[in-house]
């Protein structure tokens, strides 16, 4: 298996993007029929088409009535979630997935006009409900209003605390056709009913259970990653949470998903229940460019986080037949290389013996989850990790690529001496949180909390004599370790959120900016609205979402404090590009595009970027690119030089001319001697 892993490494990560997990192409297990063709979208009726039109304007009249009366918004995005994906399925080509898409989703709407009929009439009955709620949040990416579904057991009182069980999903495909968007038309409409099913550990342990939806089929990634936290958010708003007792669990995509938040995030759970999901195999982005590194730091190298693991309990599996038994594989060898002691303990199970983590196969199966003795074991894992619940321990080993994800309990990484280069924290406090030892590598700045008992620290041969307080920033300077003012002024740096690639821009609020003027030059106009044409489309999609945009010159200050902004033209068409173009690190005229000692020439060169706004550097600006690495887009670090070409179909082809990173202080790199 070790040899497998290692050709995995070499060949399953692809530099350019980072390719999607998917329930396809999965291996049945033995005996399985064989599946049929997957049915092609329908082509809707004029007169259905009319139908849903109807109803969609009677939901957005009915809901605007309700926020014009101020009713609880609260309550009204919980109807407005059916108009978001009507309103969906009406505009994105093969949104009639099925035949049942128009009753279903003219039904839908009929629920949710009783919903709003309940809310006017202050009788509003199903955010009390015990069983499965179809429920939804305002994003903060875009404004939209994301479904997810609730199960509330009959036990649940809102005065005590119950558990979170977090269940990410695998791979829908609408109609049994992988190709069809799933737009949510089945996770809404209102249809609450009581009795919910259990599932995962809500079998051993009665807890509230939450089926994300992740905004579609893209693994949970980007908006979709922002998608789970913001449903935690809406849930415990809504429930009592127990904030210390919030497992995550996911099947196939919903696997991977977890796999990459559950890695990245390893201190926000009590435990991780990861079935059949892929994971990205790389072992290290030593053969990579910066570029390259950049693009894969988030998603591609998930092997290396398995040391995250040793602060979080973990049960990984698969069916012994399922090809993606091999990624709970690859992060339980990963763990012994790392020195952890995991033995054979059955025919399919391995347990950690100085590690909290139980790896399993489910004997006979193929991609499905696990029956039997298997999902009983699974079952126990989870009561465990519900009933002693999250545990902050005094020992921390953790490991990042990129400080979007930089925390694990008591430790921030505050900056990297090189990013997307491996970042490692191994740190340890006495019992009475007075004495610290701590060992990094590629660390420049690191904040330890929960110090109000702290007087000294060790870190890296270095002997820091503290004061108590509740943080301590760390700062290396010169190869030596020293205490430093958290409210010091020390300019420009790559940061939590606000340290690339360009894919970063697009986990938190966002606003496309259009040009109005009159491109240097034409081409480079052409592109640029190619692009963003591509991106909203593909956002609507792959995300669920709305690519907002307004013109540049009616963007606001307000709108520049709120959102990363995507700019899109050139110095002469964008006048927010104009204004910030002195300010930026590559420089761009009418006439050239000057990178380092290299020039392009602006006639047939456009650069696309990331870079923290200069109009307020605490969010980022980007131009000429929506997000680029979903499926079939070729991805960037921090930036580009594209040379645009017209096509005979009158497309705008673009070709990398260069491609690389800022430094740490979001600088060129300095040229190599």
């Amino acid at each position: 298996m070790k040899s497998l892993i290692l050709v995995l490494a070499l060949v399953g990560v692809a530099f350019a993007q980072v390719p999607a997990p998917s329930d396809e192409g999965i291996p049945a297990a033995a005996g399985a029929k064989k599946a049929a063709p997957p049915r092609s979208p329908v082509a809707p009726k004029p007169e259905d088409v009319a139908k849903l039109r109807a109803k969609l304007d009677e939901l957005n009249a009915t809901i605007q009535s309700l926020k014009d009366a101020k009713f609880d918004d609260d309550l009204i995005v919980d109807v407005e979630a059916t108009a978001w994906v009507i309103h969906n399925t009406l505009r994105v080509p093969d949104g009639f997935v099925t035949d049942g898409t128009l009753p279903g989703l003219l039904a839908a709407g009929n629920d949710a006009l009783r919903r709003a009929s309940e809310i006017k009439a202050g009788t509003a009955a199903w955010p009390k409900l015990k069983g499965s709620v179809k429920r939804a949040y305002r994003s903060q990416v875009d404004g939209t209003t994301q479904p997810y579904t609730v199960s509330i057991p009959a036990s649940y009182d809102p005065a005590k605390p119950m558990p979170l069980y977090l269940y990410l999903h695998g791979r829908s495909t609408p109609g049994g056709n992988p190709a069809n968007p799933d737009l949510a038309w089945g996770q809404v409409g209102g249809a609450d009913r009581e009795n919910a099913p259990r599932g995962g550990a809500s079998r051993a342990v009665d807890c509230i259970r939450v089926n994300a939806f992740g905004r579609g089929n893209n693994s949970f990634r980007w908006a979709g990653e922002t998608d789970v936290f913001e449903v935690i958010a809406s849930v415990s708003k809504r429930y009592n949470i127990d904030p210390n007792r919030i497992l995550l669990a996911g099947f196939s995509m919903g696997g991977a998903g977890s796999w990459q938040i559950g890695l990245h995030n390893s201190d926000l759970f009590c435990g991780l229940e990861i079935d059949a999901g892929v994971i990205g195999n790389r072992l290290n982005l030593n053969d990579l460019s910066p570029a390259q590194k950049a693009v894969n730091a988030g998603y591609g190298i998930l092997v290396d986080h398995a040391l995250n693991v040793f602060n979080i309990p973990l049960v990984g599996y698969a069916g012994e037949n399922d090809a993606q038994l091999a990624s709970s594989t690859s992060i339980r060898e990963q763990l012994v290389r790392e020195g952890y002691t995991i033995e054979k303990t059955g025919p399919f199970r391995y347990t950690g013996k100085d590690i909290n983590a139980l790896f399993l196969a489910n004997p006979g199966q193929g991609h499905s989850h696990a029956t039997g003795d298997t999902e009983k074991q699974i079952d126990e894992f989870a009561a465990a990790n519900f009933t002693r619940g999250r545990v902050v321990p005094d020992h921390i080993k953790f490991v990042t690529y990129t400080t979007r994800y930089n925390h694990s309990h008591w430790i921030t990484v505050d900056g990297l001496q090189q990013h997307f280069e491996r970042s490692t924290v191994d740190a340890e406090r006495d019992a009475a949180k007075s004495a610290y030892t701590i060992k990094t590598a590629n660390v420049s700045r690191l904040i330890v909390s929960d110090t109000t008992a702290a007087h000294t620290i060790a870190i890296d041969g270095d002997t820091l004599n503290v004061k108590p307080a509740i943080t301590l920033l760390l700062v290396r300077n010169g190869g030596h370790w020293q205490t430093a003012n958290p409210a010091a002024n020390t300019g420009l740096r790559k940061q939590h959120n606000l340290q690339g690639p360009l894919n970063d821009a697009f986990f938190e609020s966002f606003l496309c900016v259009n040009p109005t003027g009159t491109p240097n030059h034409a081409i480079a106009g052409e592109r640029a609205n190619q692009e963003q044409d591509r991106f909203a489309k593909m956002f609507t999609r792959e995300f669920l979402g709305e690519a907002r945009a307004k013109d540049d010159t009616a963007i606001t200050d307000a709108d520049i404090a709120a959102n990363n902004l995507v700019l899109f033209g050139d110095p002469g068409s964008n006048t927010l590009i104009a204004k910030i173009a002195a300010r930026l690190p590559i420089n761009w005229t009418k006439d050239s595009i000057v990178v380092g000692d290299k020039t392009y020439s602006a006639a047939e060169h456009m650069p696309v970027l990331i870079y923290p706004n200069p109009l307020n550097p605490q969010r980022y600006v980007v131009i000429n690119s929506g997000l680029v690495a979903a499926r079939g887009a070729t991805a960037y670090g921090d930036y580009a030089i594209l040379k645009v070409s017209k096509q005979a179909d009158g497309s705008i082809a673009a070709e990398t001319a260069a491609e690389g990173v800022f430094d740490e202080a979001w600088r060129l790199p300095a040229a190599k001697m």
